[in-house]
């Protein structure tokens, strides 16, 4: 009876122990699994916000105009649907501005770049130009500017102002109207720059 209980009680630990051994194996397995995800996630680039739509604001007014559209007419000069809203308000010579300016091509090392942004000339520049391209209402776009133009600038062939706005690191960017030409000084006064 002794030997019995024994044997039944060997059998018992074998058992729990191989169940043990097993609930050990598979929590392990599953911690290894999961670490190896989480270290996926954290190790593998993702691509971070690029805008693809720019609000025009006007005091409580504002509209939004897809990049889509702007690259279209910068390449092609054809004027989309939606960018005929804002283009009936604008005369032929206007225009044609608009598009040598979004078709010009910059180009800038940006490295220099970079370090250029980072003086007391290019910061008040920035900032300037913040005050007209910002980031969300009152917020002024210094740090995302600098993020987009150094961003656009390492491209080897040269970018565009449709490069900078892609590289701009939300997904739109509001244009306070109201300073609008402030743009077109900025780009005269500083076309050396870049």
């Amino acid at each position: 009876m002794n030997n019995q209980i024994c044997q039944s009680k060997l059998t018992q630990l074998k058992l729990f122990k191989s169940t043990s051994v097993s609930f050990l194996t598979n929590s392990l397995l599953f911690i290894i699994v999961l670490c190896l995800s989480l270290l996926s996630e954290i190790t593998y680039a993702k691509p971070g916000y690029s805008a693809d739509t720019i609000k025009l604001v006007y005091g409580p007014f504002n509209c939004s105009l897809s990049v889509d559209a702007l690259e279209t007419y910068a390449n092609t000069g054809e004027i989309t649907q939606e960018l005929r809203l804002y283009t009936k308000f604008l005369d032929e010579d206007t225009l044609v501005q608009l598009r040598d300016w979004l078709q010009k091509r910059f180009n800038s090392n940006h490295v220099k770049l970079s370090r250029f942004t980072n003086t007391p000339q290019g910061e008040k520049l920035l900032k300037e130009l913040g005050q007209v391209v910002q980031t969300h209402s009152e917020r002024n776009g210094f740090y995302a500017l600098r993020s987009a133009l150094v961003e656009a600038a390492a491209q080897p062939e040269g970018w565009t102002i449709i490069d900078a706005i892609r590289q701009f690191p939300t997904d739109s960017l509001q244009i306070n109207t109201k300073d609008l030409f402030q743009l077109k000084d900025f780009w005269q006064e500083s076309s050396q720059v870049f």
